[in-house]
């Protein structure tokens, strides 16, 4: 080939060759180049089965399951860019992440992968059909080893038989997971996709009229068990509570096409099944990773949202397979209709805030205020900000509100339980259960978690422009 052209001499032509040349081998080390954009990142996901033994007591009964329904897994999603930053995303169909037993796991896979612990995320899906996270270290949480849920119906169950042989499982059944995911890794390209999911969830903190009601005819005990139970009908003029409509859909495709893994997130707790069953199930979220398997093809991961106030819209068996069903159509269209984002180095923040406790959580753990953890994963617009505890719906509105990532995924139950529920402070003067038993926080704790999470987004986004 001729690399000169008819009005150019040779000797002009390499002063122009040469600096070109230097370019390109810039592009080609350092990954700017748009035709090796989807070279940049490598995915790799993997599962192992987490059921537990039947004899294992249910948190809410203090009696042995007996029953397993269904199966519950641990997720197990791999994140590598050009550079060799990785982060590891793990899903737990458990009823939370715990401080103690993300500590372990991440101590595993870190000494495993050769990565730094703080790259690691785990996340629960909240399913109250599953046990508790162990306790594997106490000092976490003062003198609140085992949470206040647990020991409302079983003392020590950290050394029950059982659940001692399962939590030995948990750990090396996610390790398991991990290294598969590891080994699994191939290039892939990144496609986000969002459709409205209310038609599945509600509200359950209506807010009641605070005055001019003269008379209401809601029925005694009307709540999701009453046999008029409508949630799309408010009764007493309440008006409703917010909600997060949206079920994103993050997509891993390979250079041919296919789906390699799946993200699909929203904000709903996993109690469809719970109480009307009492057996060991995946609920929703493991019906429908299931079924996007098949429609969608690849290893789906759900990564649950800050669900404190929101609940399926129908409760029971049947709910579960209509909820999973429908679910799977909708994230059909998400992925049909997805757009594909850039690719920038992975970046990965783990910081600790110090939550204030109420009077209740000062009286459970002894302490004046919870050392609480946001984490925070960046991938060009992608942010994914993991946050302890039961973030409630506006909680999540003002992160997403102020993120300077344009495709922002707020998660609660991740990476340890915080001060449990938590809200910002106009969720207090409606009460309930959430802002008054359910909490160990003061007031302010939820709106200093938005704060630190906002600051923790805008430098993540500032140190993402110094580095491109």
């Amino acid at each position: 080939m001729n690399l000169y052209s008819h009005n150019t001499t040779p000797r002009a032509s390499v002063k122009l060759i040469r600096p070109m040349l230097i370019f390109m081998l810039l592009l080609t080390v350092f990954g700017f180049s748009s035709t090796f954009a989807a070279e940049q990142l490598r995915v790799g996901i993997a599962k192992r089965n987490i059921t537990p033994s039947s004899d294992v007591k249910n948190w809410v009964t203090g009696k042995p399951y007996r029953v397993i329904k269904d199966s519950i897994f641990v997720r197990s999603l791999v994140l590598k860019d050009s550079l060799n930053n990785t982060s590891v995303i793990i899903s737990w169909d458990l009823v939370d992440a715990s401080e103690s037993a993300t500590e372990e796991i991440r101590k595993k896979i870190s000494e495993f992968a050769k990565i730094p612990m703080k790259n690691i995320l785990v996340n629960a899906t909240h399913n109250h059909s599953a046990p508790w996270s162990p306790v594997y270290n106490q000092g976490f949480r003062g003198r609140e080893n085992e949470t206040w849920w647990t020991t409302r119906h079983i003392e020590n169950i950290n050394s029950d038989p059982h659940f001692a042989a399962w939590k030995k499982d948990l750990i090396n059944k996610t390790l398991e997971a991990t290294k598969e995911a590891m080994k699994s890794v191939q290039p892939a390209s990144i496609w986000v996709g969002r459709v409205d999911a209310s038609e599945f969830m509600n509200n359950r903190r209506p807010r009641a009229a605070k005055w001019g009601i003269e008379e209401s005819n809601t029925p005694d005990g009307y709540n999701y068990k009453h046999k008029d139970w409508n949630p799309k009908v408010l009764m007493g003029a309440a008006t409703f509570g917010p909600m997060d409509r949206a079920m994103s859909l993050v997509s891993f495709r390979s250079k041919d096409g296919k789906n390699i893994a799946t993200i699909f997130h929203l904000a709903i707790h996993a109690v469809a099944i719970y109480p009307y069953s009492d057996d060991i199930s995946g609920d929703w979220p493991s019906a429908a990773a299931a079924q996007m398997n098949k429609k969608l093809g690849g290893e789906s991961i759900f990564l649950q949202g800050a669900a404190g106030d929101i609940n399926p819209w129908r409760r029971g068996p049947d709910a579960v397979k209509e909820m999973a069903a429908g679910l799977v159509v909708l994230a059909g269209l998400a992925y049909r209709y997805s757009a594909k984002i850039s690719i920038s180095p992975l970046q990965t923040f783990q910081r600790k805030v110090s939550l204030p406790t109420s009077d209740r959580g000062k009286g459970r753990t002894g302490l004046e205020a919870i050392e609480a953890e946001v984490q925070l994963i960046t991938l060009g617009p992608l942010a994914i900000v993991a946050l302890p505890g039961e973030p409630l719906t506006s909680l999540a509105d003002e992160i997403r509100k102020n993120s300077p990532f344009p495709q922002t995924l707020v998660l609660g139950y991740s990476n340890g339980n915080g001060v449990h529920y938590v809200c910002l402070p106009d969720e207090k003067p409606h009460g309930g259960y959430e802002v008054e038993e359910g909490t160990s926080g003061a007031p302010m704790a939820g709106l200093e978690l938005v704060e630190f999470a906002n600051q923790m987004l805008k430098e993540a986004r500032a140190d993402m422009n110094i580095k491109n």
